[in-house]
Parts: C-alpha cells; sequence; structure tokens
C-alpha cells in the first residue's frame, strides 16, 4: 500500500490512541523506576505496552499503518519519558523508534505467518531491533551530547531500556497471538484496515 484511503485513517486513529491510553495506563500502574534526577534532566522507567496497538495496526494494515501508528501512539510515552522531564532527546526520539518498530513490524508480519508462539515472538522482538538501535544512538552519543550526561550513565539507562523492552516485546508477541487466533476479533480488524 503505498497511500492512505479514509478506512486506513481511521484505523490509525483508533489503533494511536489505544496506544495512547496503553502507554498511560501501564507507565501510570506499573512504574519500575521512580524519577530520578540526573543532571539536566530527570530518568525514570516503566512498563508500557503501547506497542500492542503498533503490531495490531501493523498486522492488519502494513508497515506505514504500522510506522504511523507507532509514532502518533508515542506521543503520551514521548511526554512521559521525554518532554515532561526537559528531556528534548527522548521526547523527540520515542515517537520515532516507535515509527520504526511498527514500519519493520508491517514488513515482517507481511512476509513472515504469525502462527506460533516463537514465531509471534521472534517477530515482535525483531521488529524491535531498529528501535533498539536507535535507542543505543540516543543513549551513548546524543544524549551525553546534548544534555551533558556522562556517557557511562546514559549508555548503562539505555541498556536498562532496551532489556526492559525486549522484555515487553516476548508479552506483546504472546497477546498478538493470541489476538490472531481470535477469529472475531481478527477478521473485525481485517475488514476495518484494509
Amino acid at each position: 500500500m503505498t497511500k492512505l484511503e479514509t478506512k486506513n485513517i481511521t484505523f490509525i486513529a483508533i489503533m494511536a490512541a489505544l496506544g495512547n491510553v496503553l502507554s498511560f495506563l501501564t507507565t501510570q500502574l506499573v512504574p519500575l523506576a521512580p524519577n530520578i534526577p540526573i543532571g539536566p534532566i530527570s530518568v525514570s522507567l516503566a512498563l508500557d505496552i503501547s506497542h500492542l496497538s503498533t503490531f495490531i495496526a501493523a498486522l492488519f494494515g502494513g508497515p506505514l499503518v504500522g510506522g504511523i501508528t507507532g509514532a502518533i501512539g508515542g506521543l503520551v510515552a514521548a511526554f512521559e519519558f521525554g518532554f515532561s522531564k526537559g528531556n528534548m532527546v527522548t521526547g523527540i526520539g520515542l515517537p520515532l523508534g516507535k515509527a520504526m518498530t511498527g514500519f519493520a513490524a508491517g514488513i515482517l508480519f507481511n512476509r513472515y505467518k504469525l502462527q506460533s508462539l516463537i514465531a509471534s515472538v521472534g517477530l515482535t522482538v525483531t521488529s524491535y531491533v531498529p528501535e533498539a538501535i536507535l535507542t543505543i544512538v540516543l543513549f551513548r552519543f546524543l544524549l551525553p551530547s546534548l544534555m551533558g550526561l556522562p556517557i557511562g550513565i546514559a549508555t548503562l539507562i539505555g541498556a536498562q531500556i532496551i532489556v526492559k523492552a525486549f522484555f515487553e516485546m516476548i508479552i506483546l508477541g504472546i497477546i498478538l497471538l493470541i489476538i490472531i487466533r481470535n477469529q472475531g476479533f481478527a477478521g473485525y480488524l481485517q475488514n476495518n484496515s484494509r
């Protein structure tokens, strides 16, 4: 698909809204580390399952729909972990990374079938790799130079985020498989996404 139709735009809006709601609920209900002030910024870590909507959008709408959904569905996380903490790097980087995951997922889901637990988890984890690389770049190179954080601390924070995210991808792969095995729900999504 090279252009978006009204049906696609509506599907993106619904899935992005769901992503932001999931992000808000999980980050508020499952904080893993409190706000820790480090120099000019504060850092926090929380469970964020907003990529569930990104993966659903990518599965039923393809790479473009998955990428746009990831970017828009990442706005709450961008505010929570970036802009509200005085961190412009992650504020801008989070939606970009989530878009990369959605786009990669759309490509992988179109190419491979999500028929088993191993396939589902493997594809969700693999879809996250471009975002993980972006996270490394942001925390290893940009954050220290732009925000004045020591490289070692910034790299450690980035590594914790990536480990947490890979754990989230495993959980989301399991949930995604459950969703697509529900033929009624999967059929509804299929009919309303393309």
